[in-house]
């Protein structure tokens, strides 16, 4: 029997009609829904309310709403289990989800009527190194940025791979990206824009003090570690924009491929890069996104 998790974007001001829309279609075809207790209170279906603990392994299938940070959440939610995670598009741009609101039921019926394909993405872990011990661990899906907190000054990273040093950067920070993350930050910070397709890490540095600096695309069986320098404690090492870790100037950040992968739905039948001009297109030309 397919069950289906749900997993909105609560604070989201249209999440609540689009999300009756999708129950009431779910529930007209028979289709089992689970939520965590604490969405589906915020949205007052207690009914579909499951432990948040063992939802990922009772479900068949996570559907969000909201835009991409809903379903890089939802997906680092679900990529133990190896759910595959599709999203109905509430942001303004949306990269990631997959279904618009304009076309949510004919995007619904593909889904329980299993008429798509799933494509696995790589992910990435970062890990923190104090005095020798592994002080921190966070994936991440489309990037880990160590960086500058709120303090101007920037920090000086030493980058290698392999354990060989390979670059040094004076800058603001460090953007590590996987393909999937490269329409994101990294691309805001100068870098390329590389198929989904690719399991490679791109690494691209933020505001940086040199001449030389460039970014670099790496193979995803690379290891990164970082060796920080800075005459402040005001840096962060963040995961997919959402967990932030702070760190002291003497630490170690080792970045390295997860052994999770993301499992994505795939609906489209139009060109990655296709569905990304339109989409920057659609931003250059909206003015309510500034």
């Amino acid at each position: 029997m397919l069950t289906i998790g749900l997993f909105p974007n609560t604070k989201k001001a249209n999440v609540a009609p689009v999300l009756k829309q999708v129950v009431t279609y779910l529930k007209r075809h028979n289709i089992r829904m689970l939520m965590t207790e604490k969405d589906a209170l915020a949205m007052n279906y207690p009914e579909l309310a499951f432990d948040q603990e063992q939802l990922s392994a009772n479900i068949n299938l996570a559907v969000t709403l909201g835009g991409d940070g809903t379903m890089l959440q939802s997906v680092r939610f679900v990529a133990a289990a190896g759910v595959p995670v599709c999203g109905v598009n509430l942001g303004q741009l949306g990269f990631l989800p997959e279904i618009e609101i304009d076309d949510l039921e004919q995007g619904l019926s593909r889904l329980i009527n299993g008429e798509y394909s799933i494509n696995e993405r790589l992910m990435l872990d970062a890990v923190v190194i104090r005095d020798g011990q592994e002080i921190h661990l966070s994936s991440a899906l489309n990037d880990v940025v160590v960086s500058r907190g709120g303090c101007s000054r920037m920090i000086r990273l030493k980058l290698y791979l392999n354990g060989e040093l390979t670059e040094k950067y004076p800058a603001d920070g460090l953007i590590v990206a996987t393909s999937t993350g490269s329409t994101g930050y990294s691309l805001s910070a100068g870098g390329p824009i590389v198929s989904p397709g690719l399991n490679v890490i791109l690494i691209t540095p933020i505001c940086p003090h040199a001449l030389h600096a460039r970014p670099i695309v790496v193979a995803e069986t690379e290891e990164i570690r970082l060796v920080i320098a800075a005459p402040h404690e005001d840096i962060m090492v963040t995961s997919d924009g959402q967990h932030n870790f702070e760190i002291s100037p003497t630490d170690e950040v080792v970045i390295r491929r997860s052994r999770l992968r993301a499992r994505f739905v795939s609906l489209s039948t139009t060109g990655h890069l296709c569905r990304l001009r339109s989409k920057l297109w659609k931003a250059d030309n909206e003015e309510q996104i500034f």
